[in-house]
């Protein structure tokens, strides 16, 4: 690879995975790029708004990043089939739908949709969020081997919440549940304002995607649950379908 340019995609992915903004000492610290060198390549990324600089001296991704992934994310034909159907998700449902894929052994939000509630979760695409909380992430590795599961979680399960599993064997005991059942729940282990509950889109056998709806604790019967669940499955079935039935290749969604 060309160093010089590997370094810049590092600072923008590295940016991008975080919730908080970063300062240079900790862009350089997490990407392992020296600070001397990194200097001019933020320098360089917030005049030209790929990243954005505030008073105290930290930088977040800047808005022309986020045209970039627009631009991307409107290209994809099979992206937007399936953003159709997460739209039909959300008509008989009433709350938001996500899609995630893994990346960099995290879940990152490609795409979602939102209810028409006068009270809704909020959330955002391009997000990264932890496996090992998620509803997504747990399907998304649900067919990997336990040592790949144990390489991907990663040693260092930082909980989001008090009900946040914590313990790789835990874990991997839900996987096995998730296995059995087909679907995944977050039960307020990324936030105690919220449950969710995921299904794994597959194609020849692989996971390639996951779908999810969560919902705000005060909405979130059991009743509800129940029919996400099986909204979810639906338009899997539907999803998976047409992937069957079209010319699909695994880079025209990732």
């Amino acid at each position: 690879m060309h160093k010089p340019t590997e370094r810049v995609l590092r600072i923008l992915l590295t940016l991008a995975s975080e919730k908080e903004d970063l300062t240079l000492t900790e862009i350089s610290e997490k990407t392992k790029i020296p600070k001397s060198t990194i200097s001019p390549i933020l320098s360089t990324l917030v005049d030209m708004r790929f990243l954005a600089k505030k008073s105290e001296m930290k930088y977040r991704i800047g808005i022309n990043s986020f045209i970039v992934g627009e631009a991307y994310i409107e290209s994809t034909s099979f992206l937007e089939m399936i953003k159709s159907y997460m739209t039909e998700v959300v008509k008989e449902c009433n709350e938001i739908c996500q899609l995630g894929i893994l990346q960099d052994n995290k879940v990152f939000y490609i795409a979602k949709k939102d209810p028409k509630q006068s009270i809704q979760l909020m959330s955002y695409v391009g997000k990264f969020l932890p496996i090992y909380s998620t509803a997504l992430g747990k399907v998304l590795v649900y067919k990997n081997s336990e040592e790949e599961i144990k390489d991907i979680v990663g040693d260092n399960m930082v909980p989001l919440t008090e009900r946040t599993i914590t313990d790789i064997d835990d874990f991997l005991n839900e996987i096995e549940t998730v296995k059995n059942n087909g679907y995944s729940f977050d039960l307020q282990e990324t936030s105690l304002d919220s449950k969710c509950v995921a299904v794994p889109i597959e194609k020849g056998g692989k996971v390639i995607a996951a779908m999810s709806v969560s919902i705000p604790n005060f909405r979130s019967t059991d009743e509800k649950l129940k029919n996400a669940i099986q909204v979810l499955l639906k338009y899997k079935k539907e999803i998976e379908s047409y992937f069957t039935h079209n010319i699909y290749n695994e880079e025209d969604l990732i």
